[in-house]
């Protein structure tokens, strides 16, 4: 007689026994019990954790001779067909290989008869998310209105795959994968009954490469126990799955905490002399970091046997959790390129290299430089209290406040805030180069009051609206000429002097010295002809152009305005100008 597997050997043969799903297993015995079973079933969840065992035992409980009973004898000819997969009523179909429209014509056809010798025809249709378009399509309607003896249990690893007007159709149950302790009790249990003995360091072992399958454990165990004859132990594990030494995978934290790249491209080079696989190193680091950070918030909730403890404690406080979520995100990062990548290695130990550099989260950053500062008050006393505010006022600079004088309250900038620089100076070269570039606006910067307001705020006030709006065109400019000439990042405002409108204020003309000397400016008189209109003040607006040019404008006379149509034909214009 050939071996059977354990999968196969011990698989649940009733609701109860089926592990880690007691809310599906409940409401299916439920149903049985009210009479309230479905046509249409579609259970999903991960490989391995008994979607087509329960639709067996489900097909058992309907097809029982003693049935439908929410606990199948197991021993009548029903039950014992079923379980063996030969009986003609309970139909188990591989979608993978029967993909196509025929294949479920064919379903269709065969549902118009009733079972054999039993209450109910079922079909189960593995992995159903593999059905073509054409496939789904053809089984809608029977899926939603089959036969009163006909029933449906669809199983998948990926729901998501299968269309809308499938699930609609579907009682849904979600399969969970099992949990460490499930799984732990299932095995210990199978290795009472089947005789053979399992370290506790190697039953984890199999239970974290399972990865929450209890089909994926027993395969591993049953591989363990066909290779040895013993005890299967934990360093047996370790070499059948491929798994590092517990010393590299350690030495390798320490390298990195301690920012030896020497020791690290050691490790590495050794790892691959010694045969082992480089995508199992990163999985087996990326285990070991997962498992020290959970440890360092709280050794309860981690998986550390007592052996490790000592390890673990050690190691823990190598990195705050900042640095576990960095690296945790790079190994990650590694492993999923590493996959496509034709140098493995060198992209382990590039990734390697980045893990172990130096490295600050934003909070420690900022509270070094809050250190730092209050270090630097601290060695400077005498300049804790002192406040300075810095105006440009008609070319001159208003000088700071001693330091043993009162300040006033409404001064803006605090000592630690500013930075020693020669604010005239600078504001001088602002108009300077902006007058090379807009001669026409450059008389209104020089008739500005300039304020810093704090150490990244300048505020620039101007006597008059038509002023303001004239810089404000500029604005952006002004802005970026103030960043570069002052190195740093600078944010200009632009405001209505009230004290300047107001006459508190005199007003100097800036002198820009530049690499050519300016000719002498020419007043000028403009003069509207006001023959077509019945106005007798001079418009605003001309007096505005007359003033911003350094001239006036006057209302001239008729007789002026008939001289001036005569000049007209010698080709003269209205505009006088006056020396």
């Amino acid at each position: 007689m050939s071996y059977l597997v354990l999968a196969r050997k011990f698989r649940p043969t009733t609701f109860d026994e089926v592990i880690g799903q007691d809310h599906i297993s409940q409401t299916l015995k439920n149903a049985i019990k009210e009479d309230k079973v479905a046509h249409a079933y579609l259970f999903s969840g991960p490989r391995g954790t008994g979607k087509t065992t329960m639709a067996r035992i489900f097909a058992k409980a309907l097809n029982c001779k003693e049935g439908p009973t929410p606990e199948p004898c197991g021993k009548c000819q029903n039950c014992i067909e079923i379980a063996k997969n030969q009986s003609i009523d309970v139909m188990e179909i591989d979608a993978a290989s029967n993909t196509g429209v025929d294949n479920i014509r064919e379903i269709r056809e065969n549902v118009k008869f009733g079972a054999t010798s039993s209450k109910y025809k079922i079909y189960i249709i593995d992995e159903v998310h593999q059905l073509s378009t054409g496939a789904f399509n053809a089984l809608l309607k029977t899926l939603e209105e089959p036969p009163e003896h006909v029933i449906f249990i669809l199983a998948t690893t990926e729901q998501h795959k299968v269309p809308i007007t499938i699930l609609s159709r579907c009682q849904k149950y979600r399969f969970r994968l099992l949990s460490t302790n499930e799984i732990a009790k299932a095995i210990k249990n199978i290795a009472q009954k089947d005789n053979f003995e399992i370290e506790d360091e190697a039953l984890k072992i199999i239970i974290n490469a399972s990865g929450g399958s209890m089909r994926d454990a027993l395969s591993l165990l049953d591989q363990a126990i066909s290779a040895t004859t013993g005890k299967i132990t934990e360093e047996y594990i370790r070499n059948l799955i491929g798994l590092l030494p517990k010393e590299i995978i350690s030495k390798t934290i320490d390298y990195i905490a301690q920012n030896d790249v020497e020791s690290i491209m050691k490790i590495c080079k050794q790892v691959y002399e010694d045969g082992y696989n480089v995508l199992q190193f990163a999985r087996d680091l990326r285990d070991h970091l997962r498992q020290l950070m959970i440890f360092s918030v709280n050794p309860d909730l981690s998986d550390v046997s007592t052996e490790d403890k000592k390890l673990y404690d050690r190691q823990k406080v190598l990195f705050p959790i900042s640095r576990f979520i960095r690296m945790g995100n790079l190994i990650s990062k590694a492993l999923e390129e590493m996959k496509w990548h034709d140098q493995p290695r060198m992209l382990l130990e590039l990734y390697l290299l980045k893990m172990a550099e130096p490295y600050y989260n934003v909070a420690e950053l900022i509270s070094k430089i809050n250190e730092l500062g209050k270090h630097n008050l601290a060695s400077m006393p005498e300049l804790k209290e002192v406040k300075v505010e810095k105006i440009v006022t008609n070319n001159e600079i208003s000088q700071p406040a001693a330091i043993n004088e009162p300040v006033e309250e409404d001064t803006v900038v605090t000592m630690a805030d500013s930075f020693d620089y020669d604010l005239m100076g600078l504001w001088k070269e602002i108009v300077a180069e902006f007058s090379r570039k807009h001669p026409m606006s450059a008389q209104t910067l020089k008739d500005a009051t300039v304020k810093e307001l704090n150490a990244n705020t300048f505020q620039i006030a101007v006597p008059s609206p038509l002023s303001l709006n004239m810089i404000k065109m500029h604005q952006e400019t002004i802005q970026k000429l103030m960043t570069r000439k002052s190195g740093r990042e600078i944010k200009v405002s632009m405001v209505l002097d009230e004290i300047a409108q107001k006459g508190g204020v005199i007003k100097e003309d800036i002198k820009i010295e530049t690499e050519e000397e300016q000719p002498a400016r020419e007043k000028f008189v403009v003069v509207e002809d006001f023959k077509e209109t019945a106005k007798t003040a001079v418009p605003s607006k001309i007096e505005s152009i007359a003033k911003k040019f350094g001239g006036i404008a006057v209302k001239k006379a008729k007789d002026s305005a008939k001289s001036g149509d005569n000049e007209k034909s010698d080709g003269s214009s209205d505009t006088e100008t006056e020396e």
